[in-house]
């Protein structure tokens, strides 16, 4: 089945930079439901592989959910056409990390 703009297979195999400035997690589309997150916060080095909920949501634009090892449960609003990413994530210790940057593809 071929990948359309709206389908998450067309994310598969491409990773991102997601840059919020000082932070800047790297998400690479593994399977349709599954990215591995990369990120250094502080002395933190995250690196892990999670399942995700991925749905188109017009051409180019994707809503990507998941829960990271620590609880935290992260929602992104993913403007591929723009280069644009919304993020909203309520950590696992209650406080809500809300910001807009650019979304980057990184060259394999």
């Amino acid at each position: 089945m071929e990948a359309t703009n709206t389908s998450p297979a067309r994310l598969v195999g491409k990773t991102f930079d997601c840059d919020f400035g000082s932070f800047v997690p790297r998400l690479t589309f593994r399977t349709a439901n599954e990215i591995r997150v990369q990120a250094k916060l502080g002395d933190i080095n995250i690196d892990q592989t999670v399942q995700a909920d991925v749905s188109g949501v017009r051409p180019d634009v994707f809503i990507v959910s998941w829960v990271e090892d620590n609880g935290n449960f992260v929602v992104q609003l993913q403007d591929h056409a723009n280069g644009v990413v919304h993020n909203h994530a309520r950590l696992a210790d209650g406080q809500v990390f809300r910001a807009e940057g650019r979304l980057q593809a990184v060259d394999a």
